[in-house]
């Protein structure tokens, strides 16, 4: 079961900008960062490469002639002949960037050799994440992703746009909510606060 992210609007419209640079997801861990990019790769390339830093440190060793596109892309299929990279269809996923930073020196290559998307994800980023941004400023994109809010908890639960909508119109003209509503937005936000925004929890519940 998929729980629907704010994420997933962000990245059909980074997907749909013809000038996107690298991205980098960033936030906490266990709050379904792979999970969202995952979905969206399968939805939108032909062809997904994903590298794992924890899972697969040799990995760490891509980067050993250089940091340009068609170096790491060699010593990649170097260590996994399977992978296939198909120009304009393919989308490169490094995921716990904070295991490896230095590949974060790429992303400017990658940007400017225009055959690859690529999205990098990591948690716990620290300190590390100053050597990232000054090896790739002006070479990348930024979005910090959280747990579930309160509105993502709601899309969980079932409801449409139209429901919160019409709890945002109340709120905007300070307007009571009738007895239905009240009491059910109630409920909602009570069990928000108890179960907490982690994905695996809201999912065990619903």
């Amino acid at each position: 079961m998929y729980l629907k992210r704010k994420i997933d609007m962000f990245l059909d419209k980074w997907k749909k900008d013809a000038d996107r640079k690298p991205l980098i997801v960033k936030g906490p861990r266990q709050i379904g960062k792979t999970e969202s990019i995952r979905r969206f790769a399968t939805q939108n390339y032909d062809n997904v490469i994903e590298i794992n830093f924890v899972e697969e440190p040799k990995y760490k060793n891509i980067t050993a002639d250089g940091y340009k596109a068609d170096d790491i892309i060699k010593n990649i299929s170097r260590i996994d002949t399977s992978k296939r990279f198909v120009e304009g269809k393919t989308l490169i996923f490094f995921d716990e960037l904070q295991e490896f930073p230095e590949i974060s020196t790429a992303l400017k290559f990658f940007k400017i050799d225009g055959r690859f998307d690529v999205i990098c994800s990591g948690s716990m980023l620290g300190i590390n994440y100053r050597r990232i941004e000054s090896n790739s400023v002006g070479y990348k994109t930024d979005y910090e992703m959280f747990s579930l809010d309160f509105e993502e908890f709601i899309w969980a639960k079932g409801y449409d746009s139209v429901f919160i909508d019409d709890m945002l119109a109340n709120m905007l003209e300070l307007a009571p909510f009738n007895n239905v509503m009240l009491s059910v937005c109630d409920s909602l936000f009570m069990d928000y606060c108890i179960l907490g925004g982690m994905p695996a929890v809201v999912r065990e519940y619903i």
